[in-house]
């Protein structure tokens, strides 16, 4: 009974040996598919926010003309702007 018992283990044991490399190697795998995964998903919204927005650029000229008035600093013909600056900047 103790000789089969110790074999058992034994076999147990060198499978364990044998298999726990590709199972950890597995789990990293799995892990590193989920962050890829997420990743992609992340892409995937920011590349249609991209689209929609080159889409707005393209078709859209009340779009065009906030974009050039905020990050431009564009001014209609004629038109006087007003900068206001805070003294602590």
């Amino acid at each position: 009974m103790k000789l089969t018992l110790a074999k058992i283990l034994v076999v147990i044991f060198i499978l364990g040996i044998l298999f726990f490399p590709a199972y950890s190697k597995t789990q990293k795998l799995t892990l590193r598919d989920k962050v890829l995964s997420q990743k992609v998903e992340e892409l995937k919204l920011e590349n249609k926010g991209l689209l929609q927005e080159n889409e707005l650029l393209t078709n859209d000229p009340i779009y065009i003309e906030e974009v050039a008035r905020e990050k431009l600093k564009v001014a209609r013909e004629n038109e006087v702007v007003f900068r206001i600056v805070n003294q602590g900047e």
